[in-house]
């Protein structure tokens, strides 16, 4: 039987055809099984136990607190070893202290993981495992165990899969905060709300600083006279906090201009000043002590990722010695040198108050601290002052621990910077403002 050349064509074009579909289909069921393995997941689990060698004082209630925060890091350090060292060490993301509760201490805490690919379905046992495997000292008749130094309960332990509104709501009292890792259509970040000291500082480290990144420090202002002066913090939609020394010279509010929500000096929204309330003491002792003035804006602000609140600490807050904090501004990054152009941020310790009154004597008063780099190279500057010394506490909320307010000349040896010591004056601040 003879076949035609046009029959022969017709079959070789359809049988190239089939092929090329069946590459097709190939080469996207690739495409789509590497789409799915490269997708990040996040996966949050809410756990609790129970101590029972550390005694509960009211104290640990109030996540302000010396007791809290000392006691919730010693925690959230065993945890990064528990989970760090075991087969979880990759998808382990952070843990998180977020409440002691009455009686025998009770931990409430936030475990995050994250990975690639498909969520493992025996995610929940291998995180239970972990923890339970890091246990010592294990003792059925009494039924505890030893994480560390810590006396465990081991009926008490428990572990919950949560979602990441949970999670946000539970780490944060109610307030979202924005994740740092690659979202999936699952798990979208959602942008702060309007509850204060949300941020994600990078992992970079004024005087010794670097370049801020825009949306890293949300409530930081510059207060400018035709040209940058000082540094301000924002504390709600109406009102900044700044140090009272700015206001000497330039006493009238129609000079200022406001400036925030830009790493650039002088970019981003801008507001004017309706007024100027200084502190009634300052000036009266020493030109230096009650260093704070509080502004009102002339329009309320709009929220939104890159301008937020910092919060104001209670009158019995403590930073403890030793804490790192933050320092941004854009004031002289030399003695005498020139003004930043991008908001230089800047890590330093909290100094205990004997050290300052031994550097500075009589000047130094309760309502000042000091924190800095005694070794010299790390310090604020000309065009910082007004501006915050940020700290975050255990759940990772910034607060305003203090307001920059002098030193002598700018990251000299054994000179750390002073700072208004904000939970001494936070009486004043709510007086004047209602925050």
């Amino acid at each position: 039987m003879k076949v035609s050349k046009s029959f022969v064509a017709t079959v070789v074009i359809i049988s190239t055809l089939l092929v090329l579909a069946a590459v097709a289909v190939i080469i996207i069921a690739v495409f789509l099984t590497k789409a799915a393995s490269s997708q990040t997941w996040n996966i949050y689990y809410r756990g609790n136990f129970r101590i029972l060698n550390v005694p509960y004082n009211e104290s640990l209630a109030l996540s302000s607190s010396m007791e809290f925060f000392e006691l919730a890091d010693d925690i959230q350090t065993q945890l990064d070893l528990v989970y760090s060292q075991s087969e979880l060490s990759k998808e382990f993301s952070r843990g998180q202290v977020v409440e002691f509760s009455f009686g025998s201490v009770k931990v409430e805490l936030v475990l995050k993981f994250t990975g690639n690919g498909s969520i493992p379905a025996s995610m929940m046992d291998a995180v239970k495992l972990a923890f339970q495997q890091s246990l010592t000292h294990v003792d059925m008749s009494t039924l505890t165990a030893s994480l560390n130094h810590f006396l465990i309960d081991i009926n008490s332990i428990q572990f919950t899969e949560i979602s990441k509104a949970e999670a946000d709501k539970v780490s944060l009292g109610g307030s979202a905060a924005p994740d740092s890792t690659v979202a999936t259509s699952t798990d979208v970040p959602t942008q702060p709300t309007s509850g204060c000291g949300i941020n994600a500082p990078t992992s970079s480290r004024i005087v010794g600083g670097t370049n801020a990144a825009n949306g890293e420090w949300p409530w930081q202002v510059s207060l400018q006279v035709w040209s940058h002066v000082c540094g301000a913090s924002i504390i709600s939609d109406r009102w900044l906090i700044s140090a009272a020394h700015c206001f000497q010279i330039y006493k009238n509010p129609t000079a200022w201009q406001v400036y925030m929500g830009s790493v650039e000096v002088g970019k981003g929204t801008r507001r004017d000043i309706k007024q100027i309330i200084v502190h009634p003491s300052y000036a009266l002792n020493t030109p230096k002590d009650f260093d704070v003035a509080v502004l009102e804006l002339s329009s309320p602000l709009s929220f939104s990722s890159h301008i937020q609140p910092i919060c104001l600490p209670s009158s019995e807050q403590v930073f403890p010695t030793g804490q790192q904090c933050y320092i941004t501004g854009w004031g002289k990054r030399a003695y005498e040198g020139s003004l930043a152009d991008i908001l230089q941020e800047a890590e330093v310790p909290i100094i205990g108050d004997q050290t300052c009154r031994d550097i500075y004597g009589s000047v130094f008063t309760p309502r000042m601290l000091c924190a800095g780099v005694l070794t010299e190279g790390v310090d604020s500057c000309q065009g910082d002052s007004g501006g915050p010394l940020a700290c975050s506490d255990s759940r990772g909320t910034w607060f305003l621990a203090g307001i920059i307010s002098f030193g002598d000349q700018c990251g000299l040896p054994n000179s750390p910077g002073v700072y208004v010591r904000v939970a001494a004056v936070r009486d004043w601040v709510e007086q004047q403002t209602g925050v």
